[in-house]
């Protein structure tokens, strides 16, 4: 019996056999040659293959930039193929491959020493056949986003305290100038990292290098080595260059070994190219309902696609259409110059900086442009912004809340502003920031602020024949951030190299000041601040609390300068508005060598209306705390000797015949009063067109009138 059973179990075997046999054949092709013979694909030994998260004996980062690969040996393996890439590269592009070597068979781990810190950088490896190519193992390692298990990707550490020692200037089409400071400010080894080497104070330098970015990586590299002569400048100038290129500019000290620790900081700079004729945005409403209901066109997505298309030029005119209407759907990164302006000098475009409300309906939708960028993959460095400049647009938050409107709409305010820096952007220098003839409505936070512990230069920033309304209230007290707000954390940051500010009007603006920057640092020497303020009219601006000084500057870099002059300030209520005035003038604590004011012919209204039955102030000036003429925080300070007219050439005088403000005006007032703690919703808002002169003998013979005081457009 059990005999039967065993002949019977191997012919059920056999018969099994035969046929999953016949079915292998009919489904499964037999493998070729290579196929059956390419060697196993080697692995690096990371969680995705082990599942052992902190691994020891794992590839990793060591070193800070240096990538430890560790991988399982192939039996019979001629040797392996390794490659890298940073994350932005393409296996497919020759260029992209920063590291290719062959080592034997008996190596199963490698130190790859010496990477770019702060970058992601993707390795390969691939198993070699003593066969012969067509038998190497496939690669393992260059798996997409897809395929995650199949990446062999790591990011080196951040390269600590790098002093700030390169900077451009002065970049044309085919040239430009490098900079090197090299002054240490700052031996402490927990700020400075202790692989700069220096001697005398001074840190060592032997090299520029300038070599194209990865956009235009075709181009020529040029390398200068520094003379006696060129240390003793501080700069070499640079040509041969090629016009609206992207270079990488770095300096370099050849006496340390690793070449990414021979780096100083490094700048990103694009040459100035032949621009093209301006760009005609055509207004073309899209499907969105907004914008629909505004006939608005959208434009972020235009101005963002701007700053990676290298075949447009920096410097490239966008004109809108005069008259129509144009949106942004998101912010607006400004890190290539450009200008924006109507088409029909007079005839203002509207942008709308945001339309409608968030996606849960609390708030209205504001968007910021954002002056720099943060680093995208693989850049290190700094990088150079040429003009911004905006000319001849109205620009508008038609349902921006502020604390006033927001009882009305039941809507959280707004915390936007015109231009708002990235906290996390990368060192810059902009060579200019430029509002002309236009008109801003709806900034609740403030209009530009600067934020971050990186470098920050801007060598002009021009605000000319602007209209500033309905701004601000960003909470009871009406605070937020001043109009140009420095953060300085770095001793060369400048945003106030040379600010002119003139024929504008601020009306009932509410932000914290005009301009302020209060860090004491010991300013590079290139730091100096020149400030003009010229022409402008204050209603009821800046005074909503008490403090709000127009120039908060505490600590100014030797050699500043101010300048203001025939300004006007107006404050303005009608009866029955309980509303008090805090015009402050400034706020200076630190008197450098080389401090200068020049001061003269500003004039305010009078202290009290024309009937005498509402005072509007009642200090000696319009300035109720610190005017410019203070002679401990402001320029009457020693006497007034640092002010070219003197002590009373600060002073902000009436005139022999002071004239009320509705008498200057055809309708100055707020429309809305405050009456006890309580605010009208409209209380910040004027008739901007009642702001025009009277045309009365008291007008015209003021000296207001006649010595051109305050801005223009109101005569």
């Amino acid at each position: 019996m059990k005999t039967r059973i065993l002949i019977l179990n191997i012919l059920l075997a056999g018969v099994l056999a035969m046929g999953l046999n016949a079915c292998k054949k009919n489904l499964i092709e037999e493998p070729n040659d290579e196929e059956q013979n390419r060697m196993f694909m080697a692995m690096f030994r990371q969680q995705a293959n082990t599942g052992i998260s902190g691994d020891p004996k794992a590839s990793r980062v060591i070193n800070t930039n240096d990538m430890y690969l560790v991988w399982n040996g192939i039996d019979g393996a001629a040797g392996y193929h390794l490659k890298m890439k940073v994350q932005s590269g393409s296996w497919d592009n020759p260029a992209d491959i920063l590291w290719d070597t062959i080592v034997g068979p008996e190596v199963l781990k490698i130190v790859k020493p010496d990477l770019q810190y702060s970058t992601k950088h993707n390795f390969a490896i691939q198993t070699l056949s003593p066969k012969g190519e067509g038998y190497h193992s496939k690669w393992y390692g260059v798996g997409d986003s897809g395929h995650n298990d199949e990446r062999a990707e790591w990011e080196t550490g951040e390269r600590r305290g790098v002093p700030d020692v390169v900077s451009v200037s002065n970049v044309t089409e085919t040239s430009m100038r490098v900079w090197f400071d090299l002054t240490v400010y700052n031996k402490d080894t927990t700020v400075l990292n202790p692989g700069f080497q220096y001697a005398n104070d001074r840190f060592i330098i032997d090299q520029i290098l300038v070599q194209p970015a990865s956009v235009n990586r075709d181009l020529p590299s040029q390398t200068i080595k520094l003379t006696e002569a060129d240390l003793a400048n501080g700069y070499v100038d640079v040509t041969g260059l090629s016009s609206n290129a992207l270079y990488v500019v770095n300096g370099l000290n050849n006496k340390v070994a690793r070449y990414w620790d021979r780096l100083y900081n490094t700048s990103m700079v694009r040459m100035r190219g032949q621009v093209g004729a301006p760009i005609l945005v055509k207004h073309s409403v899209d499907t969105a309902s907004w914008a629909k209901q505004y006939d608005a066109s959208r434009l972020d997505t235009i101005l963002n696609n701007f700053l990676f298309d290298n075949t447009k030029a920096e410097g490239t005119v966008f004109l809108l259409e005069s008259g129509k209407k144009y949106y942004l759907a998101s912010g607006v990164v400004l890190a290539k110059g450009l200008t924006l302006k109507s088409s029909i000098p007079g005839q203002k475009a509207i942008v709308y900086m945001g339309l409608g409300y968030n996606a849960t309906n609390t708030g209205s939708n504001a968007n910021n442009f954002q002056l720099g960028r943060p680093a995208m993959a693989g850049e290190i460095g700094s990088i150079t912004v040429g003009d911004v400049i905006f000319d001849d647009i109205s620009f508008e938050v038609p349902l921006a809340v502020n604390f006033f409107n927001q009882s009305v709409t039941g809507k959280a305010i707004n915390g936007n502003y015109f231009i708002n820096q990235h906290s996390a952007s990368m060192p810059f220098t902009c060579s200019k920031l430029e509002a002309r003839n236009c008109n801003f409505q709806g900034m609740v936070r403030s209009w530009f602020r600067t934020q971050g512990t990186n470098r920050q230069v801007i060598e002009n920033i021009i605000v000319d024949n602007c209209l500033f309304h309905d701004d601000g209230m960003y909470d009871v007290n009406g605070r937020g951030y001043p109009f140009i707000t420095g953060d300085a954390k770095s001793e060369r940051t400048n945003i106030f190299n040379n600010v002119v500010i003139k024929n504008n009007s601020f009306i009932g603006i509410s932000w914290d000041q005009l301009l302020r920057e209060n860090a004491n640092l010991a300013w590079a020497p290139s730091v100096v601040w020149r400030v003009t303020i010229e022409n402008n009219t204050f209603l009821n601006a800046f005074s909503v609390s008490n403090g709000r000084f127009l120039i908060q500057h505490q600590n100014p870099p030797a050699n500043s300068k101010y300048t203001i002059k025939k300004n006007l300030f107006i404050s303005v209520k009608a009866a029955g508005d309980e509303r008090q005035f805090f015009q402050s003038g400034m706020d200076f604590r630190t008197y450098r060598p080389g401090l200068s004011f020049d001061i003269a012919d500003n004039y305010a209204t009078s202290a009290k209306s024309a009937n005498n039955a509402v005072t509007y102030y009642s200090s000696a000036e319009i300035f109720n705390n610190q005017p410019f003429s203070h002679n401990s925080r402001g320029a009457g300070f020693n006497g007034g000797t640092l002010n070219v007219g003197g002590l009373e050439a600060t002073k902000v005088i009436t005139g022999p015949t002071p004239i009320a403000p509705e008498n200057l005006m055809v309708d100055p007032y707020p429309k809305g009063k405050k009456i006890g703690a309580n605010w009208d919703v409209n209380a910040h808002l004027y008739n901007v067109n009642g702001l025009r002169f009277k045309n009365t003998p008291e007008v015209l013979n003021h000296p207001i009138y006649t010595k051109g005081i305050g801005d223009p457009r109101w005569r």
